[in-house]
């Protein structure tokens, strides 16, 4: 029998489980209509549109529903990445498919078995998984810049910048990294660090809660660092499609590295307010407010303005204002940052 003949069998059988598995789908629950419409609007406005509404379905109806529905607009990954569900183990027909030519292709090379065939599938759907900027359950950008400052210095600096999302059983979890570097004559003239961390949860159409925490490093401010960790509640004021904006508030506690004086830690109260805004099909809008209330407060405002060049390349300036209301001696309260990047989408 030729490794053919014993291969096909096996793929066969697969095929028909695959079969039989989307034939008892169908006769499960169903989307209703005006949410499925829903769901098809926001697949032609783009993935983040398509992300949203997956998660706003997702407070009334059943997960398994929203797959489905997703998977006959061919976006079924995206919406269990969405829901923060692993994606299916049974290979699909494009997959089958593809087992089948390396299957033969190695009947004509003449190997004995068609497991080199398989095997050698695996690398190929990885390559072009990374190839096509979609990495399973993981969402997010990277970026490479230039900064220019004002205020406490004036200057100039190449920036990289990472933002990552993912759902986790409910959980919505965000992660930002936010890197500074330069040199003059030798010397070095910069060396900023960021990272903010949140994961946030639905409890209802439009309350969340959440726990944040916030490191910076920055030896040319008015602290060498500054650290943030609370938790606290939001509200959703806006969650049509294209445009978002939520108002979070919660307790937590605000560390200082202050230079040759130690560290200083105060409780403090976090005010924010983050708003999303697609201007056109390529351009979008975000706006993200942050007030730390406490003996030593600070005011953040970040504007950003993302113009897509394609799927997975974009353009992004990016403004940020911050104010110290206690700086330390021979620094001035107020202090702005400009970016000016390229982002690639994941």
């Amino acid at each position: 029998m030729s490794p053919r003949a014993r291969t096909h069998p096996a793929l066969q059988a697969l095929a028909i489980a695959v079969a039989l598995s989307g034939t008892a789908a169908a006769q499960e629950a169903q989307l209703p209509g005006i949410l499925t419409e829903l769901l098809e609007a926001a697949n032609e406005q783009g993935r983040t549109e398509f992300t949203r509404a997956v998660q706003l379905i997702a407070l009334t109806r059943p997960a398994d529903e929203i797959v489905r529905a997703a998977e006959g607009l061919g976006r079924g990954d995206a919406a269990r990445q969405a829901l923060g569900l692993e994606p299916p183990q049974l290979p699909d027909d494009a997959a089958i498919a593809a087992v089948e030519e390396i299957a033969e292709e190695d009947d004509a090379a003449g190997y004995t078995n068609g497991i080199v065939g398989t095997v050698a599938a695996v690398p190929v759907g990885v390559a072009r998984t990374f190839a096509s900027g979609r990495l399973e359950l993981w969402q997010g950008r990277a970026s490479l810049g230039v900064r220019f400052d004002s205020g406490n210095t004036a200057r100039e600096d190449y920036t990289f910048g990472l933002q990552v999302r993912r759902e986790l059983s409910g959980w919505g979890f965000q992660g930002h990294i936010d890197y500074a570097y330069s040199e003059v004559n030798g010397t070095i003239g910069r060396d900023n660090f960021r990272t903010r961390l949140r994961g946030e949860r639905e409890a209802g159409e439009r309350f969340t809660y959440f726990a944040a925490a916030d490191y910076e490093r920055d030896r040319i401010a008015s602290y060498d660092w500054t650290a943030f960790a609370g938790v606290g509640g939001g509200y959703r004021v806006l969650t049509s499609p294209g445009r978002t904006w939520i108002l979070r508030a919660g307790p937590g506690v605000r560390i200082l590295g202050e230079p040759g004086h130690g560290t200083q830690t105060v409780g403090a109260l976090d005010v924010g307010s983050d708003l999303a805004w697609r201007l056109t099909e390529s351009i979008n809008f975000t706006s993200e407010t942050g007030l730390l209330v406490a003996d030593t407060s600070r005011f953040d405002q970040l504007f950003g303005l993302n113009s897509a060049l394609n799927d997975l390349w974009s353009l992004r300036l990016q403004y940020r204002y911050r104010y110290e209301f206690e700086p330390n001696p021979g620094f001035v309260r107020g202090d702005s940052r400009t970016d000016i990047s390229i982002v690639r989408e994941f």
